[in-house]
């Protein structure tokens, strides 16, 4: 675990949320370009590929200002999970959280921590299960109520 969040705090120092925040001359005319949001993507997996890490998942989509995006995903015991969500220029500030399915519905693990528009959220997983992540914007920037959005979850 210690690992993996020294890890995620060195992404930080690259920044990469800042750049794909800044890349609305990317987009094409509609807006519904997904460059702004991929473009940084190439920068991310060279970073975690240099280290002990493994990404197990990439996902982009779009994300509304009044609802949420849920993914689910089976996660494994005995493994330390990142995960990493950052918004496109539209999105000032995005939100994560993890659930755990029990025989009731979804029990709350926890939030991540945001930090300049990127969120990351580390989870060391003691009960192989299905498991459920919520994205939401917490703020759009102003003129938008839609962007895209990445999704990086990674293990050790």
């Amino acid at each position: 675990m210690k690992q993996l969040c020294i890890f995620l705090a060195t992404l930080f120092i690259l920044s990469f949320s800042t750049y794909a925040q800044s890349g609305s001359d990317l987009d094409n005319e509609n807006g519904t370009s997904m460059m702004p949001i991929i473009n940084t993507l190439n920068d991310v997996v060279k970073a975690i590929e240099e280290n002990d890490v493994e990404i197990v998942h990439i996902e982009f989509d779009l994300v509304f200002e009044d609802s949420s995006k849920e993914i689910y995903r089976n996660l494994t015991k005995d493994y330390s999970y990142g995960f990493l969500a950052y918004g496109d220029y539209r999105i000032a500030k995005i939100g994560i959280e993890l659930y755990k399915e029990t025989d009731t519905g979804w029990d709350y693990i926890k939030a991540g921590e945001l930090s300049e528009g990127t969120v990351t959220l580390l989870y060391d997983v003691t009960e192989t299960d299905r498991y459920k992540i919520v994205l939401r914007t917490l703020q759009m920037n102003e003129g938008y109520n839609v962007g895209h959005y990445g999704l990086v979850v990674l293990h050790d």
